[in-house]
């Protein structure tokens, strides 16, 4: 089966994919498991899990003041103006997953090298990206890679997708079988084999109005 850890809905405000473009999306990349993860909504992933039962995974993405986490397996929205620390505990106490999406990316508010260190020694970091569409291969994957290697982390992997043809662009292959927690997320991608190629389509301009959350 294939999963797809970090994709974006309407939702987000700097996406396009509306829920049925997402589904097609889902269905073109052939991804068996999606989370989404819009930028603080979990609005979107709440409704496609309906209509999809068992192949999505409730996310967000949100800043804290050392750059930007996801949260996967959520109950409740992540509320801002947190640390990493404090939101690290929010999404445990919701039995989720902490996941840090593009570490070292300078293009935009991410983790940088020192807070990923500092984070992942105080075990707050379950899953660290170590491939993402949007970015081509740079320096950043080596840093995740190390910092998954000396703290026993769990290496992700996503498209970042902001358009519907860019879902399933980096996904992980591993084992079918059920996936409905936490837990089974880790067992999934310990075994799991990561794919990934750079895809950062450009979004057309289209008028959208975002519900509020």
């Amino acid at each position: 089966m294939r999963l797809d850890l970090h994709t974006h809905t309407y939702r987000s405000g700097d996406s396009t994919t509306t829920i049925p473009e997402y589904l097609g999306g889902l269905a073109a990349g052939e991804i068996d498991l999606a989370a989404v993860t819009d930028h603080l909504s979990i609005e979107g992933a709440l409704e496609l899990a309906e209509m999809v039962p068992g192949r999505i995974i409730v996310g967000q993405e949100f800043r804290v003041r050392e750059g930007e986490l996801i949260g996967l397996f959520l109950t409740q929205r992540i509320p801002p103006a947190l640390t990493a620390i404090e939101a690290a505990a929010v999404i445990h106490a919701q039995g989720g997953l902490v996941y840090v999406p593009h570490p070292g990316d300078l293009g935009r508010s991410s983790i940088g090298d020192r807070d990923l260190e500092v984070l992942a020694a105080t075990g707050a970091i379950d899953i660290i990206e170590v491939a993402n569409s949007k970015i081509a291969p740079s320096g950043w994957i080596p840093i995740a890679l190390e910092a998954c290697v000396r703290f026993g982390i769990a290496q992700g992997a996503g498209s970042d997708a902001h358009v519907e043809s860019a879902i399933g662009s980096t996904w992980i292959e591993c084992r079918d079988r059920d996936i409905a927690c936490a837990t089974d997320l880790l067992e999934a991608i310990a075994e799991g084999e990561i794919h990934t190629r750079h895809l950062d389509p450009p979004r057309a301009w289209r008028a959208r109005i975002v519900p509020s959350n």
